[in-house]
């Protein structure tokens, strides 16, 4: 894993920033983290899990004081009774009198970010969801802090969109088009890397569907 103070190294010799009168450790820092909130956003790469016990006859579960406000929102749900998936629904494929149904969860869907649906509805109180979100990585705080939920190979992309920002306020706007374009690259490869390990994941933890 590689530190924070390295990361903030690595950007000074790039941008050949090494005297801290224009760019002060804290200023590229701030840089840094505002590329990790855009990075978590844009790519979902930092996921955990909540569980929540499954609610008779329950279509409805409030996620309110369950979500940490720095969810950005669910990608996927676990049913333990069903012992798998629930099939992602857009909530408009819903058909009339759709809250009568019973049975064993087979989709979710979500209304905003703390509502979570189930259909059909579960006729006992057998089992949990274990509901994955995607939420903002916890910024840097300290030159020893590490971010364990990205690769290293992926960690330069911070370090370009703090060139990008740094580039950005100087007024080099070719320049910062050019980190720019990193940032974009490299925001693609984070995308499939997550894709690939959230596949990867779902087998290897629970099996597949």
């Amino acid at each position: 894993m590689i530190p924070f103070s390295q990361i903030i190294e690595n950007v000074r010799i790039q941008y050949e920033a090494e005297s801290t009168v224009r760019w002060s450790t804290k200023a590229i820092g701030d840089a840094i983290n505002e590329g990790l909130d855009e990075f978590s956003e844009a790519t979902r790469f930092y996921e955990r899990h909540v569980t929540i016990p499954v609610g008779n006859l329950r279509s409805y579960y409030d996620l309110r004081g369950l979500l940490p406000e720095s969810a950005i929102g669910v990608s996927s749900v676990w049913n333990s009774e069903r012992g798998d998936w629930l099939n992602p629904l857009d909530p408009a494929e819903l058909r009339s009198r759709w809250e009568q149904s019973t049975g064993t969860p087979q989709s979710f869907f979500m209304r905003g970010l703390f509502w979570m649906g189930v259909w059909p509805r579960p006729e006992t109180t057998v089992g949990f969801h274990r509901v994955y979100f995607a939420g903002h990585a916890p910024h840097f705080t300290h030159p020893q802090a590490v971010l364990m939920d990205l690769l290293d190979d992926y960690v330069p992309a911070l370090e370009q969109y703090a060139m990008y920002e740094m580039a950005a306020q100087d007024g080099e706007t070719t320049r910062a088009l050019i980190h720019f374009d990193e940032v974009q690259k490299r925001s693609t490869q984070i995308k499939n890397f997550v894709e690939r390990r959230i596949v990867a994941a779902r087998v290897l933890r629970m099996g597949a569907r």
